[in-house]
């Protein structure tokens, strides 16, 4: 239990999540209370078929909490670069950034090339697009600082859950 709550403060400090203790909150209950967490956000869960308790994961409470917040974006697998900046664009790290995605905006690259392409762009900036890795055929993407993503990659294998990022 203490790899995970060091995992959810430690991606708090690198999102700058205000609310990073009720974030930790949310995955203790998923731990700890599964049915409950099934309850409390049930409108969010149906779409990923999750009906039982037993479907609730650690993991996918943390992926579920970056969303409510703005932080992750799932995008299907089938995508172009456009699909890309959007949800990268509706991220609060990348809002606060003001990119400029416009190099990228003429690029035809598609699926998880597209991918590797913006997050080829994020590291000119000191940033990284990182995937959660979900065991889907989705991708739940991030942007973080390059410096955060070792240690959060470190946390998230002591926990089980795996951080890719992506880049060529």
């Amino acid at each position: 239990m203490d790899d995970w709550q060091a995992l959810c403060m430690a991606l708090g400090q690198a999102l700058a999540l205000e609310d990073r203790e009720e974030l930790w909150g949310e995955v203790r209950q998923a731990i700890e209370q599964p049915a409950q967490y099934l309850d409390r956000f049930a409108d969010d869960l149906v779409n990923r078929g999750m009906d039982e308790a037993e479907h609730v994961t650690p993991w996918l409470a943390l992926v579920e909490g970056l969303q409510r917040r703005r932080q992750n974006f799932e995008l299907d697998w089938k995508l172009n670069m456009d699909d890309a900046i959007w949800a990268l664009q509706q991220l609060q790290t990348v809002q606060l950034r003001g990119l400029d995605w416009q190099a990228l905006a003429r690029s035809k690259a598609l699926n998880h090339e597209a991918l590797q392409e913006a997050g080829d762009y994020l590291r000119s900036q000191n940033l990284d697009l990182v995937c959660f890795d979900i065991d889907s055929d989705s991708y739940p993407l991030s942007v973080l600082e390059t410096s955060a993503v070792a240690p959060l990659q470190a946390l998230a294998q002591r926990v089980g859950g795996k951080l890719v990022a992506l880049h060529n």
